[in-house]
């Protein structure tokens, strides 16, 4: 079976280890007397410049950047590097695959897996390096690479074909999954979760623990099995 997975709170600790990374930015910009970026990361104000896609291709460099110059117009380069090396610090200090993911991707790396990822390749190549878990997929697709963000169904058209998608979102797995026919599994976790709450578009299934996965899944044939 193709079996495709989303990477951020689906296999590893995405957002809670982003969180630290924004704690650490907040101090360094409230000590810098940066006010209005504190304020715009706080409180989400000016919500169609947070809502901009073009910041799901971006590394956390650009993205720093760009918060700075919407709010200043200009950015010290100084400065931004600054920024981007504390908070680079302190996401990779937390950041974590899941223990039931290397469960769950063992168990099933006999089937054929697929990886599709929102965000600026380096970077997104980097964390998964970091998780060591690129020998599990015989694919894997990033938006800086194919220039297409997974809030577009049409992203997923470079997939051609799945029998299972699971990802944390509604909005861009469940929904891009159905779009090539496959099965969604939408796994409740981080940060969308009421956001999928108050959607229409409803996965094939549902699941809390990751090695639920397990008892949806079917095994391989033992003839193609590696």
């Amino acid at each position: 079976m193709r079996i495709v997975f989303d990477l951020d709170d689906t296999l590893a600790n995405s957002w809670e280890a982003a969180r630290r990374g924004i704690k650490e930015l907040l101090k360094f910009f409230l000590k810098k007397r940066m006010f209005k970026l504190v304020i715009l990361m706080l409180f989400r104000k000016n919500e169609e410049f947070v809502k901009d896609e073009s910041l799901l291709l971006d590394d956390p460099y650009r993205i720093i950047k760009k918060f700075i110059e919407f709010c200043y117009r200009k950015s010290d380069p100084k400065t931004v590097q600054k920024a981007d090396d504390i908070f680079n610090k302190a996401f990779y200090s937390h950041f974590r695959l899941y223990p039931e993911a290397k469960i769950v991707l063992e168990k099933l790396k006999d089937h054929e897996l697929v990886l599709i990822t929102d965000g600026d390749s380096e970077y997104q190549r980097k964390k998964i390096k970091f998780l060591d878990i690129e020998k599990y997929f015989k694919e894997i697709y990033i938006s800086g690479e194919t220039k297409i963000s997974k809030n577009n169904p049409e992203a997923f058209k470079i997939i051609k074909r799945a029998d299972y998608m699971i990802g944390d979102r509604i909005k861009t797995d469940i929904e891009g999954g159905k779009f090539i026919g496959a099965k969604t599994i939408l796994f409740e976790n981080g940060l969308f979760i009421k956001e999928n709450r108050k959607s229409d578009v409803k996965p094939d299934y549902v699941i809390k623990d990751l090695r639920d996965i397990l008892n949806i899944i079917p095994d391989p044939p033992s003839d193609q099995k590696q």
